[in-house]
């Protein structure tokens, strides 16, 4: 906020590839709905605080290798289904993945960039990526 006081600064929310309708899952309501509202806040915010300078952004991550879905990758099924349905055929790792990003978002060099969602998901959420025909 020091930067913001100055008149300028950049606002990085975190949502998930759930929050977009491509990923719309059974069970999902309380998650994706929440990461629904999250991208547009960020929308509203950038679109607020835009008079004083301040950026705001969000950044969609797909699956990534962490705490939270280590079960999940540990499933003989899983690369098989990952390798069909995204593109880039991986997962990734928050660095430099998530973090390079970052950086950009806070760096004078994406001054020009608000209101924005990032979606780092290997292509997984393209809409021309066969997903149930393809497992």
């Amino acid at each position: 906020m020091i930067d913001a006081k100055q008149g300028g600064g950049s606002i990085i929310n975190v949502s998930s590839i759930a929050g977009l309708n491509r990923v719309l899952v059974p069970g999902g309501l309380a998650y994706a709905s929440s990461k629904m509202a999250l991208d547009r806040l960020t929308e509203m915010m950038a679109l607020e605080l835009g008079v004083h300078k301040i950026r705001v952004n969000s950044i969609a991550p797909g699956i990534f290798k962490s705490e939270m879905t280590e079960s999940l990758i540990q499933q003989k099924w899983f690369h098989g289904v990952i390798s069909r349905t995204t593109p880039l055929r991986t997962i990734g790792t928050t660095d430099p993945a998530l973090t390079s990003l970052v950086r950009y978002l806070i760096h004078a060099a994406s001054e020009y960039v608000s209101g924005n969602v990032f979606i780092v998901d290997s292509g997984a959420t393209l809409i021309g990526v066969p997903i149930f025909s393809s497992l």
